[in-house]
């Protein structure tokens, strides 16, 4: 299983003011990168959903979804596109993001066709918390030697003799009752979606799309 972004890298994961803009060059050999950023309001006015955001840093910009045009309804906000699954708090993925829109006085936006972006059930926030627990918990199998934790009551084992959650394959746990206290107590119930979301969004072995 890839492991866990590391949503704090400013190389993989830019704010919006330090992103490219769509009419600078960019070399082919380019590290990949995404724009994320939490989505606090939809403010749709044309055809087109537009959604202002909060990018790792706090900053604000707006994303611009384009609809392909035979799926424009034409007079309708949004152009008619489902974006019920674009709720507040959510966070937008955005492959390679530019700005566009750039001039004297205003800091432009994001805009990007509607299949290339990815949504995550979580804030930025949340997503960085995991990131951290994530990486604390390479580092203490570094010095464990490959064991993991149970999720619930923390005893290391062998990764064989213990059970991992089949929903996201990302937390282990001892038995059933681990399991239990995992998804009820600490936390897995609301984190197994985003763990799944993440997977999702960045099948890549090195934690990329």
């Amino acid at each position: 299983m890839p492991p866990f972004p590391d949503f704090s890298n400013p190389t993989i994961f830019p704010t919006f003011a330090s992103l490219p803009l769509a009419t600078d060059d960019v070399p082919p050999n380019s590290t990949p990168y995404h724009l994320i950023g939490t989505i606090s309001e939809n403010m749709t006015l044309s055809t087109s959903p537009t959604f202002i955001c909060k990018d790792p840093s706090g900053a604000p910009f707006a994303l611009t979804l384009r609809i392909p045009a035979a799926l424009v309804k034409a007079g309708v906000q949004g152009g008619g596109y489902d974006v019920s699954g674009f709720k507040k708090g959510f966070t937008f993925v955005v492959p390679n993001a530019r700005r566009s829109g750039v001039s004297e006085g205003k800091q432009g936006f994001v805009e990007i066709p509607v299949g290339e972006v990815k949504v995550i059930p979580a804030s930025v926030k949340k997503l960085m918390e995991m990131s951290a627990r994530e990486r604390e918990g390479i580092e203490k199998r570094g010095r464990s030697q490959g064991k993991e934790s149970c999720q619930a009551c923390g005893n290391e084992k062998e990764a064989e003799k213990l059970s991992r959650c089949k929903g996201c394959e990302s937390v282990w746990y001892c038995d059933k009752n681990c399991q239990t206290v995992g998804w009820t107590e600490k936390g897995h119930k609301g984190e197994c979606k985003i763990y799944r979301a993440v997977l999702s969004a960045f099948p890549g072995a090195d934690g990329t799309a």
